[in-house]
């Protein structure tokens, strides 16, 4: 008797191989069937847009899930109709504990959430915003939408390897989706790279967390050498490693510091230099960190991280790569470019440590920077481009 067949006379269910394994994962995620769908053209209203966002399941403390969740909640203040569908669900049973999960850990939403698998969802609306590589499969196979949208935090194919994954990360920039891009430097890649209709809007902050503190109106005095590091190393793209080899590298020669590592649990370290592992902490206690270190350090290989400019509004010199993805976004006046090696981080650490006055200046010049930035005006970029390329597609022009 063939071997499935005798497994199957005993009730027994074959392992499946490493292979197969990996393949089904990526089959759950991008085999969608197309659903038919008319777009609601007639009915298309710029004051009251009807939004529908595709995003994986999330749990309290997801960054980039904050930054669709504000613009979301913005959205709906402006006068839209927003809802979200959330793909392959692992954290949440139903639509309505996601819903809960975001009032209580997110910010205030009105609409709905629901849940999907493995069937393409039917739905219909204005616009379509995918938010990840994968949520990218199911959008594309979506009709009934008038116009569909990419929302472009980072460049995802550099998450991984060369292979699979970062192939069907790639391929995602062909679909037929404008892209919402958070950043010049996407936006340039989306535009220029994979020729798609794109803008840009910036990442923010939140101006009634991270601030100077109550009533100051100048970065309060920073006492002894205390660097404040993102430490999120189960998150590549963040190069915590590098500012790890700095720091050996700082203490062996001779420099006086101590440091809090934030981001992330780091469990049973050893350092020859005092420190505190924070792990992850609420925003208050961030902004509070922040107003008393005297330099932030944080990394990303990729499109830059947000938490620089959280730094920057409670008056911290900030130190990040000298990377494009950095320099595109910050002016020389507003940061420290190290050099993205271990011996270039600590040459960098080590003249600002030593250096009162390039250290006001960077304040100065981060506090000029972000004093502008908020999540309502990010928000009105967004609305903007959904109005005007939704608009196009309803009355047929080219796209």
């Amino acid at each position: 008797m063939p071997y499935v067949q005798l497994l199957k006379f005993l009730g027994l269910k074959r392992k499946k191989s490493r292979l197969e394994v990996r393949a089904e994962h990526l089959r759950k995620f991008v085999s969608y069937a197309p659903t038919p769908g008319i777009p609601p053209v007639a009915d298309f209203s710029p004051e009251r847009m009807r939004i529908t966002w595709v995003i994986p399941d999330f749990m309290p403390g997801a960054g980039g899930h904050m930054t669709i969740f504000r613009i979301a909640r913005y959205l709906e203040e402006f006068g839209h109709e927003v809802n979200f569908l959330v793909q392959n669900p692992t954290e949440h049973k139903t639509g309505e504990a996601a819903k809960a999960t975001i009032n209580a850990h997110f910010q205030p939403f009105n609409g709905t959430v629901e849940l999907f698998s493995e069937e393409t969802p039917h739905a219909q609306g204005d616009a379509l915003i995918a938010t990840d590589r994968f949520t990218c499969y199911p959008v594309e196979a979506m009709g009934g939408f008038i116009r569909k949208f990419y929302f472009v935090q980072d460049y995802e194919p550099a998450f991984y390897a060369a292979g699979a994954e970062a192939l069907l990360s790639e391929a995602t920039y062909h679909f037929d989706f404008d892209c919402l891009c958070a950043g010049e430097w996407l936006h340039k890649i989306m535009s220029e790279k994979y020729g798609r209709w794109s803008t840009s809007w910036p990442l923010a902050y939140d101006a009634s967390v991270y601030n100077l503190g109550e009533g100051a109106l100048e970065p309060a005095p920073r006492s002894g050498n205390r660097i404040a590091l993102y430490a999120r190393y189960v998150t590549s793209r963040r190069a915590v490693e590098l500012a790890f080899l700095a720091l050996e590298i700082l203490h062996a020669r001779g420099v006086q510091f101590e440091v809090d590592f934030f981001g992330w649990d780091l469990g049973n370290l050893t350092t020859r230099y005092p420190f505190v592992d924070h792990g992850v902490l609420g925003s208050a206690e961030l902004a509070d960190l922040y107003r008393k270190a005297t330099l932030g350090v944080v990394f990303s290989a990729t499109n830059h991280s947000l938490v620089n400019k959280e730094m920057m509004a409670c008056g911290l010199p900030v130190v990040d790569l000298d990377l494009d993805t950095v320099r595109s976004i910050f002016p020389e006046s507003t940061m420290a470019f190290a050099r993205p090696t271990p011996e270039g981080i600590a040459d960098t650490l080590e003249a600002l440590l030593a250096d009162a006055d390039r250290r006001k200046g960077l304040q100065q010049g981060g506090l000029d920077f972000v004093k502008n930035l908020s999540w309502e005006k990010s928000a009105r970029l967004v609305e903007a481009a959904l109005i005007e390329r939704v608009g196009q597609a309803a009355k047929g022009e080219p796209a």
